[in-house]
């Protein structure tokens, strides 16, 4: 059963959604892929495609190339982006749910997609078992995290046990060559996850866009601390933070030396780029004209 995006939402309205799976044909760079609708779980793609990824990838991947690595994979969405616009690249994705792990596997079957590995552990400072809190009680909830007081508490929230991995533990299992793009998006893990690709930032020099969330005014618990320890480490892998802003024009780059405190959330999603490669990247994406 294929149906197209209104199809879909039809469904949705009707309260039929839950019920069913089928494919979805969706044109990403030119080819056509099948998303999955599995009982509900899907339905992101439909509502939220974030176009602003396609370009970042379709441009800078040329750039910077090597593998890439996906940390935060939830259903998939960017793998699907990389592997339309780039099918032979070397792919390696990172996410503790196993509900999306299922889901995504079940999109790689779907497209024939080679060269991925998908590995079904948070990517952390620690190995072992760990809880990921699904914040909105939804089995694929794209804000899980494993970070315990990240945000209030909701009544509807569960955690589900998890595994986590360290880079090193990683590599041992499955070696890793030169990074080129890496994505980041684990919502508040961003720091450990950053720590221990560290080496990897300093000596492979990759393209890095990661999500990182706002503080709010007054800043929520924790945040600030953790924004200026990631600061730190641009600071010594000589890392420029530009802000990302998804305008009418495209998108568009703000450099920042600091986070600062801020409350859109739209403004979460940022570039970290090698200082000596600066020119290059901004002379794709302008700088923002305020």
């Amino acid at each position: 059963m294929i149906l197209s995006r209104y199809g879909v939402r039809a469904l949705r309205k009707a309260g039929l959604l839950d019920r069913l799976t089928f494919d979805v044909p969706m044109h990403l760079s030119g080819r056509t892929v099948k998303v999955p609708m599995v009982k509900g779980m899907g339905f992101i793609y439909v509502i939220d495609f974030e176009p602003f990824m396609d370009e970042l990838i379709r441009r800078l991947v040329p750039l910077f190339p090597g593998a890439f690595v996906d940390v935060g994979v939830n259903l998939g969405q960017t793998l699907i982006k990389a592997k339309s616009a780039f099918p032979d690249i070397d792919y390696i994705g990172f996410e503790p749910n196993p509900n999306c792990v299922a889901y995504t596997q079940r999109l790689i079957r779907n497209n024939g997609s080679k060269a991925i590995r998908l590995i079904n552990a948070g990517l952390t400072d620690t190995d072992g078992a760990g809880e990921l809190v699904l914040w909105t009680g939804i089995a694929s909830d794209p804000s899980a995290t494993l970070i315990s007081d990240f945000r209030d508490k909701r009544p509807d929230q569960r955690e589900i046990p998890v595994k986590l991995m360290t880079w090193a533990t990683v590599e041992k299992h499955t070696p890793i060559g030169k990074l080129g793009f890496v994505k980041i998006d684990v919502e508040g893990s961003e720091l450990a996850v950053l720590q221990q690709l560290e080496p990897r930032l300093k000596s492979d020099r990759p393209i890095t866009v990661v999500e990182v969330l706002p503080t709010y005014d007054p800043p929520m618990a924790g945040r600030p601390e953790r924004h200026r320890a990631i600061e730190a480490i641009c600071q010594r892998s000589e890392l420029e933070i530009h802000r990302i802003h998804k305008t009418e024009q495209g998108t568009r780059l703000e450099r920042i030396d600091s986070f600062g405190i801020w409350s859109t959330q739209a403004l979460s999603d940022h570039l970290l780029i090698p200082k000596e490669r600066v020119a290059e990247v901004t002379a794709i994406f302008p700088a923002l004209v305020r």
